[in-house]
């Protein structure tokens, strides 16, 4: 009898557990449901709760002039996340031995692009992806959008060598400073690291992206957009046209809104290619690629113990008790984030094929599947 009783409690408390996840898996999915009709075009999300459970979720068209359901396997830009795997290779190259995070960079670049950066004989491997080398940030320079957004820029191929023109002649933000005293953000940094990658390894950055990471963890569906072998390409990106070059692209008829909607295609007419990001943003992504990534840093796969210690301090902030490690990623079109939040070990990752939405977002998505996670009322 005490057998029967304790099996019978068991299927009770597996059955408990059962309609719980489920109740959840219906409050991810109607979070999902409720910003698409309040206006984004495609959101895919991966959570993994407090309670270890995993769900996986989809909501919107993968085309809004053609509207297909999107498929929850579409891979997805994922902007300034890309940085986190440009930082993995230098930290794997320096388990190598082939490198070191106290080299300076002139040491790697050539004469010609050392000699647009000033102090780069003070500037580390460390100054460079902690953001603290000073470097001003191509991205910054308003004659590098405009060449994007007016000449065809979205539309070519960029070259590492071109990215760091805009930056010649220009006052750096500072000094290098101490790494982690201070974060003085520059997309230049990255796309210096990625030129060091090739340097030392005599290959693409895209094959060792791809050799180092996405092959040995079967990250399928993960590429380096406009430089992968097989030319794969992400989901379409859509933005409302809010900010200063998209509402000027628009008046010079550079791009146009969809009938009927307030979104332009980013992807089609005016053909966003990331390809200008490079090793700063141009990766792009699924979820389900993304949590194995996440898993493999969760379990020190592919570092040392040394520098897998490294790539959380770059890649970590803390607020109150909670660490969260991981990224989020930004530009027309385009908003993403990966996050492991410890010491709770939830993992939320989102992707959002929009910008421009200023009341249904990426933060209040977040917002909402993370009281559910973390089982807040």
């Amino acid at each position: 009898m005490r057998k029967i009783a304790l099996l019978l409690f068991l299927l009770a408390v597996l059955s408990n557990n059962l309609i719980y996840a489920q109740s959840k898996a219906k409050k991810y999915q109607e979070i999902l449901d409720n910003a698409q009709k309040n206006g984004l075009p495609a959101i895919v999300a991966y959570v993994q709760s407090q309670d270890k459970n995993e769900w996986r979720g989809k909501s919107g068209v993968s085309s809004i002039e053609n509207p297909t359901l999107i498929d929850i396997n579409q891979s997805f830009r994922i902007a300034s996340i890309s940085k986190i795997f440009t930082s993995m290779v230098i930290l794997q190259l320096i388990d190598e031995k082939k490198l070191s995070l106290s080299d300076t960079i002139s040491k790697y670049l050539d004469a010609e692009t050392s000699s647009k950066i000033p102090f780069e004989g003070k500037i580390t491997i460390l100054h460079l992806l902690s953001h603290s080398s000073g470097i001003y940030s191509f991205t910054e320079n308003n004659k590098f959008w405009e060449e994007c957004f007016f000449n065809g820029g979205m539309a070519r191929t960029w070259k590492p060598n071109e990215l760091v023109n805009y930056i010649k002649n220009k006052k750096p933000d500072s000094q290098p400073v101490e790494p982690y005293s201070k974060k003085l953000y520059s997309n230049t940094n990255y796309i210096l690291l990625g030129m060091i990658i090739e340097k030392i390894t005599n290959n693409s950055l895209s094959y060792e992206y791809q050799n180092r990471i996405f092959t040995p963890l079967k990250m399928m569906n993960t590429f380096l957009e406009g430089f992968d072998e097989q030319g794969k390409k992400p989901i379409n990106s859509y933005a409302i046209p809010n900010s200063f070059f998209l509402k000027s692209a628009l008046r010079k008829k550079e791009i146009e809104r969809i009938k009927g909607s307030e979104y332009t295609n980013l992807s089609e007419k005016y053909k966003l290619f990331n390809s200008w990001a490079w090793a700063a943003g141009g990766i792009s992504s699924n979820i389900n690629d993304l949590s194995l990534f996440l898993y493999a840093l969760r379990n020190r796969v592919l570092l040392s113990d040394d520098t897998h210690k490294v790539l959380l301090r770059l890649n970590s902030s803390k607020e109150k008790d909670v660490t969260f490690f991981g990224g989020t990623g930004g530009s027309d079109g385009i908003q993403a984030t990966m996050l492991h939040l410890m010491p709770s070990d939830i993992m939320i990752i989102i992707l959002i094929n929009s910008s421009g939405d200023e009341d249904v977002n990426l933060g209040s998505v977040f917002v909402e599947l993370f009281k559910i996670a973390s089982n807040e009322k």
